[in-house]
């Protein structure tokens, strides 16, 4: 490790937000900071409103923050608020792993396809990925319903395609948005189980387990990771 980098997967610092609504300034993000190990597991706890989803969105690179002085938001020491759409895509494509509450799951392709597709924004493909998307959906327990579209599935099985198509690409860093969200606690403990053992090192096909930060509402989600922090009048406690 050169003197200029950091230990961090990712390394956000000083991220404003400020939304104009009918002209009118909604400050939403005010300079909220995070820093994030390898196989780190962090929950971002707030009310709704206080800028959760927003501050996912701009660390996984699908959002910018405003432009301030001091602010950068680092994955794998390469600051994506400077970068070019291109290089923006890119590192998404391959260091970030999105699941998001609403599943968003491509309802015209069927299981496989859906998990197969982030692996197509890489240049060539990821090598190899349909033999990865298989083994990731039998982790899941869906061998069964390769062939079956978004419209044939259960919620819980969206859910889990949806991580299976996360983990695809092989990500350093998970950012899931309330993935349990529409989901009755059952299932939605299922899916948090199926969550963790992704981010497993011996589960997850890579080097180095990835690192997990999830927003949710619930203590007893939050509880199993590793820090909670509070995202609250803009900033992260």
């Amino acid at each position: 490790m050169t003197l200029k980098e950091t230990p961090y997967i990712l390394q956000a610092e000083e991220i404003h937000k400020t939304y104009k609504i009918f002209g009118t300034s909604l400050e939403i993000l005010r300079g909220a900071s995070l820093r994030v190990m390898p196989g780190e597991r962090i929950a971002i706890k707030g009310k709704s409103g206080s800028g959760k989803s927003t501050l996912l969105n701009i660390l996984g690179g699908l959002d910018k923050p405003d432009k301030i002085s001091g602010t950068q938001v680092k994955i794998r020491d390469r600051d994506i608020t400077k970068a070019k759409e291109s290089l923006r895509a890119r590192i998404r494509a391959n260091d970030v792993g999105f699941i998001f509450q609403s599943y968003h799951l491509m309802p015209e392709m069927n299981v496989v396809e859906n998990v197969l597709l982030p692996a197509l924004a890489l240049p060539r493909g990821r090598t190899n990925a349909r033999e990865r998307a298989l083994q990731l959906l039998d982790m899941a327990g869906l061998s069964e319903r390769l062939t079956h579209f978004p419209k044939e599935l259960s919620g819980g099985e969206q859910q889990r395609v949806a991580i299976a198509r996360a983990m695809i690409n092989c990500p350093t860093i998970i950012l899931a948005d309330e993935p349990t969200g529409n989901l009755d606690s059952a299932t939605g403990d299922q899916i948090l189980k199926m969550i963790f053992n992704f981010c497993q090192k011996e589960n997850s096909g890579m080097e180095n387990a990835p690192a997990l930060v999830m927003v949710t509402r619930s203590d007893g989600i939050a509880n199993r990771c590793d820090r909670v922090l509070n995202l609250s009048e803009g900033v992260l406690s």
